[in-house]
């Protein structure tokens, strides 16, 4: 069984970890761990999270049209994981964990360490993806060829369909209409600005490129 941890790459296309984990008709458990460290944040506006939140659906939108689902599990994301891959080890499974790496965040990259190291000590398969290019201070030498390596392969393509596990969690979990009850302060936005989610960032990419850009605009020279 195949656990899809999504983070900070909430769509289906070109996306590496959700190709790679649907591979062979493997179940796959597809989720997001709404994190009240993610909310204590003093600088977190209410347009942010509302953005998240509507990805969240737009994703969730995505993975049905697979024959499958977001679920959405709440509290510490590292006692989250590591309940989670216990409860199904208890089940007979030996779980192998699919996430994008995070170097952005000190508490997210400690979070993820160990989560990897837990993952290691379980003898447990643990793949982590990339999802964009920015690179860790440690691979920092390596940065140029492995940057135009990663610009010239091919996309990611989604699966045609997620197959879904079946197995009893006993972890919080929220539906879409609780996320809303729960953290409707988030909701409250004067104005908005961006709809969250994949079907919106394409629908604005292609208004861009068939009626604003100009491909034969150039600036003049001073």
């Amino acid at each position: 069984m195949h656990l899809l941890w999504f983070r900070r790459d909430l769509r289906s296309t070109d996306n590496e970890i959700v190709t790679l984990a649907s591979v062979n008709n493997t179940p796959v458990l597809p989720f997001f761990i709404i994190d009240p460290w993610f909310y204590t944040w003093a600088n977190i506006g209410k347009a942010r999270v509302r953005f998240l939140f509507e990805s969240l659906e737009d994703l969730d939108r995505s993975l049905q049209d697979l024959g499958s689902h977001l679920t959405l599990f709440e509290g510490d994301s590292t006692l989250i994981i590591q309940d989670l891959t216990r409860q199904l080890i208890g089940q007979g499974d030996r779980p192998k964990l699919f996430f994008n790496r995070d170097v952005q965040v000190e508490y997210r990259i400690s979070r993820d360490k160990t989560i990897v190291d837990f993952y290691r000590e379980l003898n447990l398969d643990c793949h982590l993806g990339l999802n964009n290019f920015l690179q860790s201070i440690e691979r920092r030498e390596a940065w140029f060829n492995e940057y135009y390596t990663y610009q010239r392969q091919p996309q990611y393509q989604p699966p045609l369909a997620i197959n879904i596990p079946n197995r009893e969690i006993d972890l919080p979990q929220l539906t879409f209409d609780e996320l809303k009850r729960k953290y409707r302060e988030f909701w409250d936005v004067e104005k908005v600005y961006f709809t969250g989610g994949e079907t919106n960032a394409r629908d604005t990419l292609d208004s861009f490129l068939a009626t604003r850009f100009n491909p034969t605009f150039r600036t003049s020279e001073k």
